[in-house]
């Protein structure tokens, strides 16, 4: 093999490492920066154990260090000695903690691509092995083909000006937009609507802009209009998903279904440890007396069913 493809070959494990770690801190903020990084503070660093304040500061600070990664890896400082050892080192960090995953038998989404591309923990620790495997090549295979200036300012600054940003780009807000006190009653959504245990009762928990959600709103404004006394009333849980009260999305949204309901909004921070674990938008939740009777979500199989709303309604009459 000549120089020249050699340092080919160098250049193409460069240029994918980095399009991996692009695509893996981007998949984080899918389907939106807000939602997306929302959801994996909840769902994947939560299962960890790593919750609260500290889930915001360890998720923005580990988006910005993929992104670091992916920029350092193209640049030419300290290739060899720093940028693709701590590459290794923190890809065989993560497959031991993947490793531990796959003989629990847990075949769960991951989180490595966030909730753009699921992978179980073993599809991640295939991917990581493969990674390190590639990355070993310019250091041992390669290594005369691998550049690898001594300057440390620029890859310090590198890294810190990509990770403090993503505190700049992703603000972490909290409060309850919306909400009223109310004394406690059968359900834990009587903080939301007082009401909510009294007879039967349709609490969705919807994106005021996700598409899902307005088609789903839409066939139960339908509903209600085709079995006037029979639908229950509905409430609404609103996740802010603009950050500052999604006014205007859920005037669009009431206008878009035909007809307007009592809701609240709720800050990301707040809606998604109260929905978004093992569910997904849209979510319809049939109450009676406070009771879960049957609980609709995401856009799949579990998916909102009119038919058979209407026969758990009717079980109660």
């Amino acid at each position: 093999m000549t120089n020249q493809s050699k340092r080919q070959v160098v250049w193409g494990i460069r240029i994918l490492v980095s399009a991996l770690f692009i695509l893996s801190a981007l998949a984080k903020l899918y389907p939106s920066p807000v939602m997306g990084i929302a959801a994996f503070e909840a769902k994947y660093l939560g299962a960890v154990g790593i919750e609260g304040g500290t889930a915001k500061v360890v998720s923005r600070l580990l988006i910005g260090f993929e992104l670091s990664i992916a920029l350092l890896m193209l640049l030419p400082y300290y290739l060899k000695k720093i940028v693709i050892p701590a590459t290794i080192a923190l890809l065989s960090v993560f497959s031991i903690h993947l490793l531990v995953q796959v003989f629990n038998g847990d075949a769960s989404n991951c989180g490595c691509f966030g909730e753009l591309i699921p992978m179980t923990p073993l599809e991640a620790l295939l991917k990581n092995i493969l990674t390190i495997g590639l990355l070993i090549l310019p250091l041992t295979v390669f290594k005369d083909q691998l550049e690898s200036t001594k300057k440390l300012n620029p890859l310090l600054i590198t890294g810190l000006s990509t990770s403090l940003l993503m505190f700049v780009l992703l603000p972490q807000g909290s409060s309850v937009v919306s909400g009223s006190n109310t004394k406690a009653k059968e359900s834990v959504y009587t903080k939301y609507f007082d009401d909510i245990a009294q007879g039967n009762k349709l609490l969705c928990f919807f994106s005021p802009t996700c598409e899902h959600c307005m088609e789903t709103g839409k066939q139960i404004s339908d509903l209600s209009k085709k079995y006037p006394g029979l639908v229950p009333e509905v409430r609404i849980l609103f996740m802010d998903e603009s950050g500052n009260g999604s006014e205007t999305e859920i005037a669009d949204y009431f206008k878009f279904i035909g007809k307007e309901y009592s809701y609240k909004v709720l800050s990301i921070e707040d809606f998604v440890p109260l929905f978004w674990g093992e569910k997904d938008f849209p979510g319809v939740l049939y109450l009676f007396e406070g009771k879960e009777r049957i609980f609709f979500d995401g856009s799949a199989d579990n998916e909102f069913n009119a038919n058979k709303l209407l026969q758990e309604i009717k079980r109660e009459y």
